[in-house]
């Protein structure tokens, strides 16, 4: 027979997990419901891009662990933030995975719901804004137009820039696009799409930081972005837009443009 100190305590409720999208990652931009969850939370897995004072909202007791990745820099890998999530799913917490953007676009939040499924840890979703929507508020535009575009693609940087010839699609879509993880490489993406055949007048807006205080935004043509790129003005995240909803937004830009220039 198995001595006390061996034996295993089961914990006096199940663990569970709620998964929050940050969006934009400003603090007064979460859902009443997040707030509440994070402020009752046992243990606060939090990503980067998050706003300092998104922290403020975390509970003093809880255990708050940085499992953050950025390009170039991740604190965790995915396989380390999936053990910390079953670990103290397992101790029976109440979890928050606080997860930057959008926690169902390039999220991985997929890989994170399995591996709690294979645990038979419960969880829950709660949705956010959006960080799309939230830059394309920044740009004063909309993702959709009656009679110019009815519908919206999301895809991520990467593919574009790393195979080339699986983007070939893009050549025959009639709405916006929204380009995530892309802020960096603007030249080649805007390089690949006129080789697929948009045109060099094709409004793209770049958002940096969007929804918080210090966003940024830059709009351009696509000839104009191939030619002298986008230049970053914050280390935070940008999201890309391309598509004739900008036009009119383009067309404000550049006439502000020139008032400045003509300025004594």
């Amino acid at each position: 027979m198995a001595s006390p100190k061996a034996m295993s305590i089961p914990p006096s409720r199940p663990g569970f997990v709620s998964f929050v999208s940050a969006g934009p990652g400003s603090p007064d931009l979460l859902t009443l419901r997040a707030e509440s969850l994070l402020k009752s939370a046992e243990v606060v897995l939090y990503d980067a891009l998050l706003e300092e004072g998104m922290q403020k909202l975390f509970p003093n007791e809880a255990e708050c662990v940085y499992v953050g990745k950025r390009s170039g820099a991740h604190s965790k890998t995915q396989e380390e933030i999936n053990e910390l999530l079953v670990h103290y799913g397992k101790q029976g917490k109440q979890i928050v995975r606080l997860k930057g953007g959008d926690a169902s676009v390039f999220g991985r939040l997929g890989e994170e719901i399995q591996i709690l499924r294979s645990h038979n840890i419960p969880f829950q979703i709660i949705p956010g804004v959006s960080s799309v929507t939230a830059g394309i508020s920044e740009l004063n535009s909309s993702l959709t137009l009656r009679g110019v575009s009815r519908q919206i693609l999301i895809i991520d940087g990467h593919s574009i820039v790393e195979d080339p010839k699986s983007a070939s699609y893009l050549s025959s879509f009639p709405g916006t696009l929204v380009i995530l993880m892309a802020s960096q490489k603007v030249e080649i993406v805007a390089s690949i799409l006129l080789e697929l055949g948009y045109k060099k007048e094709t409004p793209i807006g770049l958002v940096e930081k969007a929804g918080s205080s210090s966003s940024q935004m830059q709009i351009s043509t696509l000839g104009e972005a191939k030619e002298y790129g986008l230049k970053l003005s914050t280390d935070g995240p940008g999201i890309l837009y391309l598509g004739e909803t900008l036009r009119e937004t383009y067309n404000l830009y550049q006439e502000h443009a020139k008032t400045i220039s003509n300025l004594p």
